[in-house]
């Protein structure tokens, strides 16, 4: 089995026979919330208007989406992966990418085929064209852009559905959003699918589309880890998931974009407080991935003992069908193993600067500024030294 001390997208790893079982991260458990109030979410104010066209039939059966939003590099497809080994979930990976021109001949399905001729994403391109009479996906590809570019914020739009002022185009987006998860279901036999796009204003509009029960976890990891992840360049690759190259990422870039992602994903949760929800942190996931499962359990509505139990005993789980996400998402079965490599890595001035620039918010997540090293990492640490002074 092949064994990834990181990736493109930095806090996804899967290695060898052995999982380490470690101390807890400082971050406490009490720090989680859940909101159980609602499995719907309340699609009031001055959206209203906007999402009335729903049907009877789709709120009386909606589809359950568990939506996985944060920072990338944060091990977003690792969790993705994990999550599907349900017997009742289909994990998609970052889904906003099924909808970019041309996206499907770049890179590979997670099971290792072509995407453009993988079967299941080929009966749901299908079945998405049945549903809303397009053959092309050009026009969902601008309604995405419109209203969830994170770039832009998508400000001017969401400013005029705020103050009431209709738009055509956010209904038919909608629309055409209920229709994707209504064909993944429909190809896949699943109702309840993981989808780890981490956009957070994809997250916002899916909570706003009828005939969708959306559940929000919000992943975090140290930014450190996210920046050290962004320094390193990869090269182009279909076979390996890596659609184009990746260039480094400057500390300080890495460190706003972390604080910006964040604080994005803690505002849908605050805007959608019925919403199921949660916040999970990376380090707590490989330390003690059991007690993260049960808490996304909580939040999602399904029993992940079993999954937790095949992972804790080393078992590989499989990758599924992710359309898009880490590149570890196409190496084969996944394990886990906790990833400090950055403590090593980073140069002092590096940390230093990360610190300065997102300390405030890593303290409010319980991070601490002097990591602390368990034998494992520490290990890992020596290692990878040793291996450094041989090359």
């Amino acid at each position: 089995m092949t064994e990834f001390a990181d990736s493109q997208s930095g806090a996804e790893e899967r290695v060898g026979n052995n999982f380490p079982i470690v101390a807890r991260h400082s971050v406490s458990s009490a720090q989680t919330r859940l909101t159980r109030r609602s499995r719907v979410p309340q699609k009031n104010g001055s959206y209203s208007r906007h999402v009335s066209e729903a049907t009877a039939a789709q709120q009386d059966d909606p589809i359950r989406v568990v939506y996985v939003m944060g920072a990338g590099r944060s091990g977003s497809t690792v969790l993705d992966t994990i999550l599907n080994n349900h017997e009742d979930v289909i994990g998609v990976g970052e889904l906003v990418h099924l909808f970019i021109e041309g996206s499907a001949s770049k890179e590979n399905c997670s099971c290792g085929e072509a995407r453009d001729t993988c079967e299941i994403w080929s009966s749901v391109r299908e079945r998405w064209s049945e549903l809303t009479g397009l053959s092309s996906i050009t026009e969902h590809e601008r309604l995405m852009t419109k209203f969830t570019r994170v770039q832009r914020l998508a400000v001017p739009e969401w400013h005029r559905l705020r103050a009431g002022n209709p738009d055509p185009d956010f209904a038919e987006c909608l629309k055409q959003t209920r229709a994707t998860y209504q064909a993944i279901a429909d190809a896949t036999g699943k109702r309840v699918i993981i989808e780890s796009s981490k956009n957070p204003l994809r997250a916002r509009l899916l909570c706003l589309t009828p005939g969708l029960d959306v559940r929000l976890v919000h992943l975090v990891r140290d930014a450190r880890g996210v920046a050290w992840s962004r320094m390193k360049p990869f090269a182009k690759s279909k076979e390996g998931g890596i659609p184009q190259d990746i260039r480094p990422k400057p500390i300080h870039i890495s460190a706003g974009y972390w604080l910006f992602m964040n604080f994005l994903s803690e505002q849908v949760r605050k805007s959608f407080p019925d919403q199921p929800s949660t916040r999970i942190h990376y380090e707590d996931f490989v330390s003690a991935p059991e007690t993260t499962l049960e808490e996304i359990g909580e939040v999602a509505g399904l029993d992940y003992s079993t999954v937790a139990n095949r992972l804790l005993a080393g078992d590989p789980l499989a990758p599924g069908h992710l359309y898009a996400g880490n590149r570890v998402r196409t190496a084969g079965p996944i394990k886990l193993r906790r990833d400090m490599a950055w403590a090593e890595k980073l140069t002092p001035n590096q940390k230093r600067l990360t610190w300065l620039l997102a300390g405030y918010k890593l303290r409010q997540y319980g991070y601490q500024r002097q990591p602390v090293m368990t034998p494992e990492s520490q290990i890992e640490s020596l290692r990878d030294n040793a291996h450094r002074k041989a090359a």
